[in-house]
């Protein structure tokens, strides 16, 4: 298995970075594009690896339809087959991918009168005219369920009614779909617990993605690490469809932000701000807890942080594979029932090794921990190209030494 070391700058990082575009805007405008029948409507995509496979499997549309190690890409095709009249597609993908819980979309899928059936492979779907109704969720382990069934909703005979009580973890993404449905012409009636979609047909409508949240987080990181830092992400706005805007605040402690327009301008804070004890509820930002939690640890701040019930079933389970990290670099934290506690930061100033377990936002986390042991050692560092493929590129850039082994 091939390797990455990342080493620390020698000197403040001053770069200017261009973030990849959105993987969660880009792979819901491709899904709404292609039931309008033109795949370009949608430019500057992402060039993960999760987007690249939804646009070739949307683009050539085979009868087995491989979405690799992409949960959104499965869960969101398995909608998207469901509605092709007339034809058949197999919906596979890695091992893990499959053992990852898709269930309670399958038979939502089937209420509203799919035609689902699991196989050896993974899931057989053959595409027909769907009935729709009322579907119910009680505290869904995944968002990407109700976007799902969300999209496909204009082509239901009935429309859609997705009642959702209970937790509602990750909701910024459903609002996300929701605002692109508007986008292309479809607007959603929102109810008591739950949101209405009518029967009816997508406008075409351009749209470009922007630059990505999520993977600003992992720059957050950096700056919080590395005193008299700074550096502008170009292009990236106080996106309002964007739930990962969060990361603004939650780094605020560490990092000042400065939108202009160019971009985000980042920078150390020379004084940093106390760090609020009281438990921090991500619940709604669920892909922020990796570098969150890295940044805390690294900072010799005790914290709990709650709301990350769907962390266990993600690529891997995130909040063992952190925990366990933390410990390995002489920290201690703990969890249970989707919460984390950090009851001591890392005392390792050495360089380590790590293995990410296919979850790209542990390799991303990982590296800035360089600036701490001196060097960090990246297994697979390909898995990264699930969704920011320059991210070494980018780390050498800001200053740092990156070097791939074989």
């Amino acid at each position: 298995m091939h390797s990455v070391v990342i080493s620390r700058p020698q000197a403040a990082i001053r770069a200017d970075i261009e973030l990849p575009r959105s993987k969660s805007i880009s792979n819901r405008a491709l899904l709404m594009a292609s039931l309008c029948g033109d795949l370009d409507l949608v430019s500057d995509l992402s060039h993960g690896d999760d987007t690249r496979v939804m646009l070739e499997l949307l683009r050539d549309t085979p009868r087995v339809m491989d979405c690799g190690a992409g949960g959104t890409t499965f869960r969101f095709l398995l909608a998207w087959a469901a509605v092709q009249e007339g034809e058949e597609h197999i919906l596979t993908g890695i091992p893990r991918l499959l053992e990852r819980p898709h269930d309670d979309l399958v038979n939502a899928l089937r209420q509203v009168g799919a035609d689902i059936e699991r196989v050896a492979e993974g899931y057989r779907v053959r595409g027909k005219a769907l009935r729709g109704g009322e579907v119910h969720f009680d505290s869904p382990i995944s968002s990407q369920y109700l976007s799902a069934l969300l999209m496909i909703a204009p082509r239901m005979r009935e429309g859609l009614t997705l009642r959702w009580t209970g937790t509602r973890l990750s909701e910024p993404f459903v609002h996300m779909t929701l605002k692109m449905l508007a986008h292309f012409g479809v607007y959603p009636r929102l109810e008591l617990d739950g949101v209405r979609v009518d029967p009816g047909d997508y406008i075409p409508s351009a749209i470009s993605v922007p630059p990505d949240w999520s993977s600003a987080a992992f720059w957050y990181q950096v700056v919080a690490l590395q005193p008299e830092s700074a550096m502008l992400l170009a292009g990236l706005t106080d996106d309002t469809m964007q739930g990962d805007r969060e990361a603004q605040h939650l780094w605020s402690p560490w990092v000042e932000t400065r939108f202009a327009p160019e971009g985000a301008w980042i920078s150390h804070r020379p004084a940093p701000l106390p760090w609020e004890e009281l438990p921090r509820n991500l619940r709604q930002v669920p892909d922020l807890f990796q570098p969150l939690a890295f940044t805390l640890a690294a900072c010799h701040q005790q914290a709990v942080l709650t709301g990350l019930d769907n962390l266990r079933v993600k690529e891997t389970d995130r909040l063992s594979a952190v925990a366990r990290a933390i410990e390995q670099l002489g920290g201690h934290a703990v969890f249970a029932d989707g919460a984390f506690a950090l009851k001591k930061g890392i005392s390792a100033s050495a360089p380590q090794s790590f293995n990410p377990d296919i979850d790209h936002r542990m390799a991303l986390a990982l590296a800035p921990l360089a600036l701490r042991l001196g060097s960090v050692t990246i297994q697979d560092p390909q898995v990264v190209n699930k969704s920011y493929p320059g991210f070494w590129l980018d780390l050498k850039k800001a200053g740092f030494e990156v070097s791939m082994l074989e």
